[in-house]
């Protein structure tokens, strides 16, 4: 502000000696009419009427100006009120899905389809899963559900194999990769160092990046309760079956570990996948 009033002060000044310099009384003539003024007078008029037909002639462009940003800015406080209510519903579908996937694991538990290790579905009725929904794919090509079944086998390598640690990793293993799944998606684990992702409905271009993410989500340190922090690496092979072809359970697996293989013998990319049926 101090700096306007000694800029203001200024042109003041610089006026004012311009007006004394410039006192004289100089013969102004317009059509009909002559009449006499001060030079400096005359210019300082020449000057205002200037900037006030600058600014009539500005002024439609600024109003304007304004009516569209006034517009630009309704529609963004919409679109965040859109984006905000959308959020607020897409949160609230996550958390009943989330508790409907927590019911249905109490449930396993309470049938005995879990395993203690992890609190996952035990392994042995992974084939029976596979064949469930594979018997049922391409049964309603309207329903998303029924468009593929995917198998993503897990490796957890350098996790602690002695019991005390491990039973200590292992359910923080399972809980992060589980808040990263996919409401379709279900986990059996073997019992020992892999684990065996059931997810329904995805497109093959979709689920590649499913299992990229997926590969992502022990890069970080798990920490334990006890705040010390271990680091296991997680290689990850799948296999895809679309509701145009024709494989069994076995072989939908058998494809998924082979994939998980070559995920470890190909270097830095730690997923690999490939369509049941296709020779890969």
């Amino acid at each position: 502000m101090p700096i306007l009033v000694v800029l203001a002060l200024l042109i003041a000044l610089v006026a004012i000696l311009f007006a004394l310099q410039n006192a004289y009384s100089v013969p102004v003539s317009f059509l009909i009419w002559r009449f006499y003024g001060s030079l400096a007078l005359i210019l300082l008029l020449t000057l205002a009427l200037g900037v006030i037909v600058g600014l009539l002639v500005t002024t439609p462009t600024i109003i304007k100006r304004g009516w569209v940003s006034s517009r630009q800015k309704r529609q963004l406080s919409q679109l965040e009120e859109d984006y905000q209510g959308q959020a607020q519903d897409a949160s609230s579908q996550k958390k009943k899905l989330n508790l409907m996937h927590s019911a249905q694991m109490q449930l396993f538990s309470a049938l005995g389809l879990t395993e203690s290790k992890t609190g996952l579905l035990e392994y042995q009725l992974l084939d029976q899963v596979l064949t469930h929904a594979l018997s049922n794919l391409g049964d309603n090509p309207d329903s998303a559900w029924h468009r593929s079944i995917c198998l993503f086998v897990m490796d957890i390598e350098d996790a602690p194999s002695s019991d005390d640690v491990s039973s200590a990793v292992w359910p923080i293993i399972t809980d992060r990769i589980q808040r990263q799944l996919s409401p379709r998606s279900w986990l059996h684990f073997d019992g020992s160092h892999r684990l065996y992702c059931v997810t329904l409905g995805m497109a093959i271009e979709a689920a590649t990046d499913y299992g990229e993410f997926l590969s992502t989500t022990l890069d970080d340190p798990l920490q334990l309760v006890d705040a010390s922090e271990v680091s296991v690496n997680l290689k990850i092979g799948g296999a895809i079956a679309r509701n145009n072809t024709t494989v069994t359970s076995q072989q939908l697996i058998s494809q998924a570990e082979q994939m998980l293989e070559k995920s470890s013998l190909w270097g830095r990319s730690r997923f690999r996948m490939v369509e049941a049926g296709v020779s890969s």
